[in-house]
């Protein structure tokens, strides 16, 4: 790859130019190479952090988590042995906390895949209390539906 302007590596990454120059601001990216007209030119490299970047926010880091942890994405080596330990006891941590988020997203998909079930056949499956089907105000979203229908409260 001999260089990417802006443009190619957002199109690549499936982010906007936007969020690459954010990114390239708060050091998450490094500051590429310019043409002699002024265009950044990015490498393999960036296109790699970028696409980690993505994946992590897609999972919920914050960007401080994600800029400790890009820096060091496709390194054959940490630069530094004495950072290794804390690096490994991050990386650690965010897979476990992975591992909670993703047993938390199947539970809350086989409860979503049940109500799509009850659904379809037909049954009530929502407790009375978020049921907008009592709509004689004996329940808050049944208040307010009713408010609604109304013209406001």
């Amino acid at each position: 790859m001999e260089g990417l302007r802006i443009g190619q590596l957002a199109a690549l990454s499936g982010c906007s130019v936007k969020a690459v120059r954010f990114y390239e601001a708060k050091g998450l990216l490094p500051t590429p190479a310019r043409t002699p007209s002024g265009y950044r030119l990015y490498i393999e490299r960036d296109l790699r952090r970028l696409q980690f970047i993505q994946r992590a926010k897609l999972i919920g880091l914050p960007l401080a988590k994600i800029k400790e942890l890009v820096v060091h994405v496709n390194e054959e080596e940490c630069a530094c042995a004495t950072m290794r330990p804390e690096l490994e006891q991050l990386i650690h941590s965010e897979v476990k906390q992975l591992g909670v988020k993703l047993d938390q997203l199947s539970l809350l998909k086989e409860e979503l895949e049940s109500l799509l079930s009850n659904i379809r056949r037909g049954r009530r499956s929502l407790p009375r209390a978020l049921c907008v089907c009592a709509e004689d105000g004996s329940t808050k979203a049944g208040r307010l539906l009713a408010m609604s229908r109304k013209g406001g409260p």
